[in-house]
Protein backbone atom coordinates (compact mmCIF):
# COMPACT_ATOMS: atom_id res chain seq x y z
CA UNK A 1 0.00 0.00 0.00
CA UNK A 2 2.78 2.42 0.81
CA UNK A 3 4.57 2.13 -2.61
CA UNK A 4 0.94 2.69 -3.98
CA UNK A 5 1.47 6.21 -2.25
CA UNK A 6 4.83 6.61 -2.60
CA UNK A 7 3.89 5.74 -6.44
CA UNK A 8 1.21 8.34 -7.27
CA UNK A 9 3.62 10.90 -5.06
CA UNK A 10 6.19 10.47 -7.65
CA UNK A 11 4.30 11.11 -10.37
CA UNK A 12 2.24 14.09 -8.92
CA UNK A 13 5.35 16.08 -8.32
CA UNK A 14 6.94 15.14 -11.89
CA UNK A 15 3.71 16.47 -13.51
CA UNK A 16 3.60 19.66 -11.05
CA UNK A 17 7.59 20.14 -11.61
CA UNK A 18 7.11 19.31 -16.01
CA UNK A 19 4.14 22.05 -15.28
CA UNK A 20 6.15 24.47 -13.15
CA UNK A 21 9.19 24.42 -15.99
CA UNK A 22 6.51 25.15 -18.99
CA UNK A 23 4.95 28.41 -17.14
CA UNK A 24 8.36 29.64 -16.08
CA UNK A 25 10.00 28.96 -19.21
CA UNK A 26 7.92 29.80 -22.04
CA UNK A 27 9.81 29.56 -25.71
CA UNK A 28 10.97 32.19 -26.72
CA UNK A 29 9.65 33.95 -29.88
CA UNK A 30 13.03 33.98 -32.56
CA UNK A 31 14.62 37.26 -33.25
CA UNK A 32 15.42 38.35 -36.43
CA UNK A 33 17.79 41.06 -37.72
CA UNK A 34 16.07 43.56 -40.47
CA UNK A 35 18.00 45.52 -42.71
CA UNK A 36 16.12 48.84 -43.07
CA UNK A 37 16.43 51.73 -46.39
CA UNK A 38 15.09 55.25 -46.16
CA UNK A 39 14.91 56.77 -49.21
CA UNK A 40 14.84 60.33 -49.05
CA UNK A 41 12.41 61.92 -51.25
CA UNK A 42 13.33 62.99 -55.26
CA UNK A 43 13.83 66.52 -54.31
CA UNK A 44 16.41 66.11 -51.78
CA UNK A 45 19.91 66.73 -52.34
CA UNK A 46 23.30 66.27 -50.10
CA UNK A 47 21.17 64.67 -47.09
CA UNK A 48 22.12 63.93 -43.24
CA UNK A 49 20.16 62.32 -41.10
CA UNK A 50 20.34 61.93 -37.58
CA UNK A 51 18.01 61.62 -33.93
CA UNK A 52 16.11 58.34 -35.99
CA UNK A 53 13.66 56.65 -34.09
CA UNK A 54 12.16 53.36 -35.85
CA UNK A 55 8.71 52.65 -34.71
CA UNK A 56 6.99 48.87 -34.71
CA UNK A 57 4.03 48.26 -33.85
CA UNK A 58 2.80 44.09 -33.57
CA UNK A 59 -0.52 43.68 -35.48
CA UNK A 60 -1.08 40.21 -33.65
CA UNK A 61 0.12 41.08 -30.36
CA UNK A 62 -0.97 45.00 -30.42
CA UNK A 63 2.78 45.55 -28.63
CA UNK A 64 4.31 48.89 -29.85
CA UNK A 65 8.20 49.24 -29.50
CA UNK A 66 10.42 52.66 -30.28
CA UNK A 67 14.28 51.52 -31.27
CA UNK A 68 17.07 54.63 -31.73
CA UNK A 69 18.49 53.84 -34.65
CA UNK A 70 21.72 55.35 -36.51
CA UNK A 71 22.49 55.10 -39.98
CA UNK A 72 25.38 53.14 -41.38
CA UNK A 73 26.10 56.30 -43.65
CA UNK A 74 28.08 58.73 -42.15
CA UNK A 75 28.19 61.55 -44.50
CA UNK A 76 25.44 63.34 -47.34
CA UNK A 77 23.23 60.86 -49.22
CA UNK A 78 20.03 60.40 -50.54
CA UNK A 79 18.92 56.75 -48.65
CA UNK A 80 20.38 55.51 -45.83
CA UNK A 81 20.63 52.21 -44.31
CA UNK A 82 19.82 50.74 -40.58
CA UNK A 83 19.41 47.69 -38.63
CA UNK A 84 17.16 46.67 -36.26
CA UNK A 85 16.58 43.15 -33.94
CA UNK A 86 13.02 42.35 -33.41
CA UNK A 87 10.86 39.39 -32.39
CA UNK A 88 9.59 37.61 -35.26
CA UNK A 89 5.99 39.11 -36.36
CA UNK A 90 3.73 41.06 -38.53
CA UNK A 91 4.46 45.04 -38.30
CA UNK A 92 3.46 48.71 -39.06
CA UNK A 93 6.69 49.37 -39.19
CA UNK A 94 7.42 53.95 -39.13
CA UNK A 95 11.25 55.65 -38.90
CA UNK A 96 11.28 59.48 -38.69
CA UNK A 97 14.16 61.51 -37.82
CA UNK A 98 15.78 65.15 -38.05
CA UNK A 99 17.18 65.63 -41.91
CA UNK A 100 19.60 68.25 -43.19
CA UNK A 101 19.85 69.32 -46.65
CA UNK A 102 20.78 71.25 -49.68
CA UNK A 103 17.98 72.97 -51.69
CA UNK A 104 18.60 76.27 -54.04
CA UNK A 105 22.16 76.49 -51.80
CA UNK A 106 20.60 76.84 -49.50
CA UNK A 107 20.84 74.40 -45.85
CA UNK A 108 16.96 73.53 -44.78
CA UNK A 109 16.47 71.34 -41.88
CA UNK A 110 13.07 69.55 -41.19
CA UNK A 111 11.73 66.35 -40.34
CA UNK A 112 11.25 62.78 -42.58
CA UNK A 113 9.26 60.16 -42.20
CA UNK A 114 9.17 56.61 -43.89
CA UNK A 115 6.43 54.44 -43.36
CA UNK A 116 5.28 50.75 -44.62
CA UNK A 117 2.24 48.83 -43.09
CA UNK A 118 1.64 45.40 -43.18
CA UNK A 119 5.63 43.69 -43.05
CA UNK A 120 6.52 40.36 -42.50
CA UNK A 121 9.46 40.52 -40.38
CA UNK A 122 10.89 36.30 -40.61
CA UNK A 123 13.56 34.15 -42.32
CA UNK A 124 17.11 35.37 -42.63
CA UNK A 125 18.34 39.21 -42.73
CA UNK A 126 15.09 40.30 -44.54
CA UNK A 127 15.32 43.72 -46.18
CA UNK A 128 13.01 46.86 -46.33
CA UNK A 129 12.83 49.91 -48.44
CA UNK A 130 10.50 52.78 -47.00
CA UNK A 131 9.89 55.97 -49.16
CA UNK A 132 10.68 59.19 -46.99
CA UNK A 133 8.76 62.30 -46.78
CA UNK A 134 9.06 65.81 -45.21
CA UNK A 135 6.80 67.14 -42.93
CA UNK A 136 7.20 69.71 -40.55
CA UNK A 137 4.83 69.30 -37.09
CA UNK A 138 4.13 73.18 -37.64
CA UNK A 139 0.50 74.94 -37.42
CA UNK A 140 -0.19 79.07 -37.89
CA UNK A 141 0.23 81.56 -40.32
CA UNK A 142 0.55 79.38 -43.26
CA UNK A 143 -2.11 76.79 -41.91
CA UNK A 144 -4.91 76.28 -44.21
CA UNK A 145 -8.28 74.39 -43.84
CA UNK A 146 -8.14 71.14 -41.83
CA UNK A 147 -11.09 68.72 -41.22
CA UNK A 148 -12.21 69.76 -37.33
CA UNK A 149 -14.42 67.33 -36.92
CA UNK A 150 -16.22 64.08 -39.03
CA UNK A 151 -19.11 63.06 -37.62
CA UNK A 152 -20.18 59.65 -39.81
CA UNK A 153 -21.56 57.06 -36.96
CA UNK A 154 -25.15 58.56 -36.63
CA UNK A 155 -26.85 59.05 -33.51
CA UNK A 156 -29.82 56.34 -31.93
CA UNK A 157 -33.52 57.50 -30.95
CA UNK A 158 -34.82 56.82 -27.70
CA UNK A 159 -36.21 53.58 -28.59
CA UNK A 160 -32.20 52.44 -29.46
CA UNK A 161 -33.17 52.56 -33.33
CA UNK A 162 -30.49 53.72 -35.57
CA UNK A 163 -31.09 57.36 -36.82
CA UNK A 164 -29.97 58.84 -40.11
CA UNK A 165 -29.39 61.61 -42.04
CA UNK A 166 -27.35 63.98 -39.41
CA UNK A 167 -24.10 62.91 -40.22
CA UNK A 168 -21.79 66.16 -40.90
CA UNK A 169 -18.37 67.20 -41.92
CA UNK A 170 -16.89 70.40 -39.89
CA UNK A 171 -14.38 72.38 -42.21
CA UNK A 172 -11.64 74.68 -40.01
CA UNK A 173 -10.04 77.90 -41.02
CA UNK A 174 -6.22 76.66 -39.54
CA UNK A 175 -4.64 79.96 -40.69
CA UNK A 176 -4.06 83.92 -39.47
CA UNK A 177 -6.25 84.78 -42.94
CA UNK A 178 -9.36 84.57 -44.11
CA UNK A 179 -9.85 81.74 -46.72
CA UNK A 180 -11.87 81.06 -49.17
CA UNK A 181 -14.00 77.57 -49.43
CA UNK A 182 -14.81 78.04 -52.77
CA UNK A 183 -14.20 74.75 -54.74
CA UNK A 184 -13.17 72.74 -51.96
CA UNK A 185 -13.88 68.82 -51.98
CA UNK A 186 -14.70 66.82 -49.36
CA UNK A 187 -14.08 62.58 -50.65
CA UNK A 188 -14.06 59.24 -49.03
CA UNK A 189 -11.94 56.77 -49.93
CA UNK A 190 -13.00 53.89 -52.02
CA UNK A 191 -11.10 51.38 -50.27
CA UNK A 192 -11.33 50.20 -46.65
CA UNK A 193 -8.87 50.37 -43.76
CA UNK A 194 -10.01 46.99 -42.73
CA UNK A 195 -9.41 44.78 -45.72
CA UNK A 196 -6.36 44.75 -48.28
CA UNK A 197 -6.32 43.87 -51.78
CA UNK A 198 -2.88 44.36 -54.17
CA UNK A 199 -4.98 46.84 -55.93
CA UNK A 200 -2.85 47.00 -59.57
CA UNK A 201 -2.62 50.16 -60.87
CA UNK A 202 -1.36 50.78 -57.35
CA UNK A 203 -1.50 55.03 -57.16
CA UNK A 204 -1.16 55.73 -53.64
CA UNK A 205 1.90 57.64 -53.74
CA UNK A 206 0.75 60.03 -56.19
CA UNK A 207 -3.36 60.03 -55.52
CA UNK A 208 -6.21 59.72 -53.27
CA UNK A 209 -8.96 56.89 -55.02
CA UNK A 210 -12.24 58.42 -54.14
CA UNK A 211 -15.84 56.61 -53.60
CA UNK A 212 -17.35 59.65 -53.28
CA UNK A 213 -17.04 63.36 -53.96
CA UNK A 214 -18.79 66.78 -53.08
CA UNK A 215 -17.08 70.03 -54.13
CA UNK A 216 -18.33 73.46 -52.43
CA UNK A 217 -19.70 75.46 -55.14
CA UNK A 218 -18.27 78.85 -55.91
CA UNK A 219 -16.32 81.37 -58.74
CA UNK A 220 -13.26 81.96 -55.71
CA UNK A 221 -13.67 84.35 -53.18
CA UNK A 222 -17.93 83.55 -53.02
CA UNK A 223 -17.68 82.05 -49.38
CA UNK A 224 -14.83 83.69 -46.89
CA UNK A 225 -13.83 82.04 -43.69
CA UNK A 226 -12.45 83.70 -41.34
CA UNK A 227 -9.41 82.81 -39.36
CA UNK A 228 -10.46 80.27 -36.71
CA UNK A 229 -13.87 80.01 -37.90
CA UNK A 230 -15.32 77.29 -39.92
CA UNK A 231 -17.93 76.18 -42.27
CA UNK A 232 -20.83 72.87 -41.58
CA UNK A 233 -21.20 70.80 -44.50
CA UNK A 234 -24.25 68.51 -43.40
CA UNK A 235 -26.66 65.56 -45.21
CA UNK A 236 -29.53 66.89 -44.54
CA UNK A 237 -30.18 70.41 -43.52
CA UNK A 238 -33.04 69.92 -41.50
CA UNK A 239 -33.78 70.20 -37.49
CA UNK A 240 -33.36 66.19 -36.58
CA UNK A 241 -34.86 66.69 -33.29
CA UNK A 242 -37.87 66.78 -34.31
CA UNK A 243 -37.84 62.97 -35.25
CA UNK A 244 -35.12 62.17 -32.90
CA UNK A 245 -34.19 64.02 -29.60
CA UNK A 246 -31.03 62.93 -29.58
CA UNK A 247 -29.78 64.21 -33.00
CA UNK A 248 -29.39 68.11 -33.83
CA UNK A 249 -30.83 71.24 -35.20
CA UNK A 250 -28.71 71.40 -38.50
CA UNK A 251 -30.76 73.85 -40.19
CA UNK A 252 -27.98 76.86 -39.85
CA UNK A 253 -25.60 74.69 -41.39
CA UNK A 254 -23.32 76.05 -44.40
CA UNK A 255 -23.26 73.61 -47.47
CA UNK A 256 -25.56 70.27 -47.64
CA UNK A 257 -24.91 67.31 -50.10
CA UNK A 258 -27.85 66.64 -51.84
CA UNK A 259 -28.11 63.13 -54.11
CA UNK A 260 -30.91 62.31 -56.86
CA UNK A 261 -31.78 58.61 -55.87
CA UNK A 262 -32.85 56.64 -58.98
CA UNK A 263 -34.69 54.15 -56.24
CA UNK A 264 -38.04 56.36 -55.03
CA UNK A 265 -37.97 53.96 -51.85
CA UNK A 266 -34.72 56.26 -50.77
CA UNK A 267 -35.11 59.47 -51.60
CA UNK A 268 -33.11 62.42 -50.27
CA UNK A 269 -34.14 65.66 -48.43
CA UNK A 270 -33.35 68.93 -49.61
CA UNK A 271 -33.58 72.52 -47.75
CA UNK A 272 -33.52 75.23 -50.37
CA UNK A 273 -32.16 77.56 -47.59
CA UNK A 274 -29.14 76.00 -47.70
CA UNK A 275 -26.87 75.72 -50.66
CA UNK A 276 -26.21 72.30 -52.02
CA UNK A 277 -22.87 71.05 -52.37
CA UNK A 278 -21.83 70.01 -56.24
CA UNK A 279 -21.60 66.32 -56.53
CA UNK A 280 -18.63 65.43 -58.79
CA UNK A 281 -19.41 61.39 -58.03
CA UNK A 282 -20.51 58.57 -55.87
CA UNK A 283 -20.71 54.85 -55.85
CA UNK A 284 -24.03 54.57 -54.79
CA UNK A 285 -26.99 55.43 -57.30
CA UNK A 286 -29.02 55.93 -54.40
CA UNK A 287 -28.19 58.82 -51.70
CA UNK A 288 -25.01 58.65 -49.54
CA UNK A 289 -23.60 58.59 -45.73
CA UNK A 290 -19.90 58.76 -44.39
CA UNK A 291 -19.54 54.83 -43.72
CA UNK A 292 -20.63 54.45 -39.79
CA UNK A 293 -18.86 51.97 -38.96
CA UNK A 294 -15.74 53.98 -39.53
CA UNK A 295 -14.12 51.61 -41.79
CA UNK A 296 -13.27 54.75 -44.89
CA UNK A 297 -10.83 57.78 -44.80
CA UNK A 298 -11.41 60.98 -45.49
CA UNK A 299 -9.83 63.72 -47.77
CA UNK A 300 -10.15 67.55 -47.94
CA UNK A 301 -8.89 68.77 -51.06
CA UNK A 302 -8.92 72.22 -53.27
CA UNK A 303 -10.00 71.72 -57.17
CA UNK A 304 -7.38 73.87 -59.04
CA UNK A 305 -8.43 76.74 -61.31
CA UNK A 306 -9.56 75.72 -64.72
CA UNK A 307 -10.86 72.48 -63.81
CA UNK A 308 -14.11 71.83 -64.05
CA UNK A 309 -16.89 68.93 -62.82
CA UNK A 310 -16.57 67.53 -66.62
CA UNK A 311 -12.93 68.21 -67.01
CA UNK A 312 -12.41 66.56 -63.45
CA UNK A 313 -14.39 63.39 -64.67
CA UNK A 314 -12.83 63.09 -67.91
CA UNK A 315 -9.49 63.27 -66.72
CA UNK A 316 -8.71 61.37 -63.44
CA UNK A 317 -10.63 57.97 -63.51
CA UNK A 318 -9.12 55.27 -61.89
CA UNK A 319 -9.86 51.58 -63.06
CA UNK A 320 -8.30 49.08 -60.48
CA UNK A 321 -8.06 45.13 -60.44
CA UNK A 322 -7.31 42.91 -58.00
CA UNK A 323 -7.69 39.24 -56.87
CA UNK A 324 -10.28 38.26 -54.27
CA UNK A 325 -8.60 35.30 -52.47
CA UNK A 326 -11.43 32.97 -50.66
CA UNK A 327 -11.72 29.53 -49.28
CA UNK A 328 -13.73 28.83 -53.02
CA UNK A 329 -10.64 29.91 -54.91
CA UNK A 330 -9.32 33.11 -55.95
CA UNK A 331 -11.20 35.35 -58.21
CA UNK A 332 -10.52 38.37 -60.71
CA UNK A 333 -11.87 41.39 -59.36
CA UNK A 334 -11.86 44.94 -61.14
CA UNK A 335 -13.77 48.14 -60.20
CA UNK A 336 -13.95 52.30 -61.05
CA UNK A 337 -13.71 55.12 -59.32
CA UNK A 338 -12.21 58.70 -59.80
CA UNK A 339 -8.76 59.91 -58.42
CA UNK A 340 -7.47 62.60 -56.76
CA UNK A 341 -4.01 63.99 -57.11
CA UNK A 342 -2.19 64.03 -53.76
CA UNK A 343 -0.99 67.53 -54.64
CA UNK A 344 -4.68 68.73 -54.00
CA UNK A 345 -4.78 67.72 -50.64
CA UNK A 346 -4.87 70.05 -47.57
CA UNK A 347 -5.90 67.46 -45.01
CA UNK A 348 -6.48 63.98 -44.49
CA UNK A 349 -7.69 61.63 -42.16
CA UNK A 350 -7.81 57.81 -42.01
CA UNK A 351 -10.60 55.86 -39.88
CA UNK A 352 -10.64 52.30 -38.58
CA UNK A 353 -11.31 50.07 -35.18
CA UNK A 354 -9.12 48.68 -32.98
CA UNK A 355 -10.36 44.91 -33.45
CA UNK A 356 -9.96 45.24 -37.30
CA UNK A 357 -7.54 47.73 -38.67
CA UNK A 358 -5.28 46.55 -41.63
CA UNK A 359 -3.90 49.23 -43.17
CA UNK A 360 -3.67 53.28 -44.19
CA UNK A 361 -5.50 54.14 -47.73
CA UNK A 362 -3.80 57.22 -48.05
CA UNK A 363 -0.15 57.88 -48.91
CA UNK A 364 1.59 57.97 -45.19
CA UNK A 365 3.13 61.74 -46.49
CA UNK A 366 -0.52 62.55 -46.23
CA UNK A 367 -1.74 60.70 -43.08
CA UNK A 368 0.18 58.64 -40.76
CA UNK A 369 -2.23 57.36 -38.37
CA UNK A 370 -5.57 56.58 -37.94
CA UNK A 371 -8.64 57.45 -35.47
CA UNK A 372 -12.13 56.05 -34.33
CA UNK A 373 -15.43 55.59 -32.86
CA UNK A 374 -15.76 52.21 -31.23
CA UNK A 375 -13.55 49.70 -30.65
CA UNK A 376 -15.09 47.16 -32.19
CA UNK A 377 -17.29 45.92 -35.44
CA UNK A 378 -20.85 47.11 -34.93
CA UNK A 379 -20.20 48.78 -31.07
CA UNK A 380 -22.88 50.44 -30.13
CA UNK A 381 -21.65 52.98 -28.38
CA UNK A 382 -20.68 54.74 -31.26
CA UNK A 383 -23.59 56.62 -31.83
CA UNK A 384 -23.19 60.12 -31.38
CA UNK A 385 -19.72 60.06 -31.46
CA UNK A 386 -17.51 62.00 -33.43
CA UNK A 387 -13.78 62.13 -34.54
CA UNK A 388 -12.24 66.05 -33.35
CA UNK A 389 -9.52 67.65 -33.72
CA UNK A 390 -7.16 69.14 -30.91
CA UNK A 391 -6.28 72.39 -29.92
CA UNK A 392 -2.42 72.70 -30.78
CA UNK A 393 -3.00 76.52 -29.33
CA UNK A 394 -3.81 80.43 -29.59
CA UNK A 395 -2.78 83.15 -31.29
CA UNK A 396 -1.53 86.68 -29.86
CA UNK A 397 -4.54 87.58 -31.70
CA UNK A 398 -7.11 85.27 -29.41
CA UNK A 399 -6.31 82.48 -32.91
CA UNK A 400 -7.02 79.00 -31.81
CA UNK A 401 -4.74 77.09 -33.94
CA UNK A 402 -5.72 73.02 -34.60
CA UNK A 403 -3.69 70.52 -34.09
CA UNK A 404 -1.99 69.65 -37.57
CA UNK A 405 0.44 67.11 -37.46
CA UNK A 406 -0.39 64.64 -40.40
CA UNK A 407 -1.23 61.88 -37.83
CA UNK A 408 -4.61 61.23 -37.17
CA UNK A 409 -4.28 58.82 -34.57
CA UNK A 410 -2.56 62.11 -32.03
CA UNK A 411 -4.33 64.75 -34.01
CA UNK A 412 -7.34 63.71 -32.95
CA UNK A 413 -9.35 62.92 -29.89
CA UNK A 414 -11.41 59.93 -30.49
CA UNK A 415 -14.99 58.95 -29.82
CA UNK A 416 -15.61 62.51 -28.51
CA UNK A 417 -19.51 63.67 -28.30
CA UNK A 418 -20.64 64.89 -31.18
CA UNK A 419 -21.66 68.77 -31.74
CA UNK A 420 -21.89 70.74 -35.12
CA UNK A 421 -21.27 73.90 -32.96
CA UNK A 422 -18.66 73.12 -30.69
CA UNK A 423 -16.54 76.05 -29.63
CA UNK A 424 -12.44 75.53 -29.88
CA UNK A 425 -10.53 77.26 -26.90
Amino acid sequence: MRNNYLYLFLVFTLLFGVSSCNDDDPTPIPQVTVSVTLNAPDSVSNAVVSNVVATLKNITTGRASEIDVIPAETGASTSFNFTLTVEEGLYNMTLEGDITYAFHDQQITSKIRGYKGNVQLTGTNPSISLEGFLHNNTVGEKGNFVLAEIFFTGTETPEKKQYTGDKYFRIYNNSSDTLYADRLMIAESEFTTVKKYNYDPDIMKDAFAAGAIYVVPGTGKDYPVLPGKSILIVDNAINHTEANPNSFDLTKADFEWYDESTNPNFMDVNNPDVPDMDKYYCYTTTIWGPHNRGFKSYVLARVPEGVNKDSYLRNYPYHYEYEMVLPAGTFPMEGDCYKIPNEWVLDAVNCSIESNFVWLVTAPSLDLGWTYCGSVDQDASRYGKSVRRKVASTTADGIVLLQDTNNSAADFEAEAKADPFYIFK
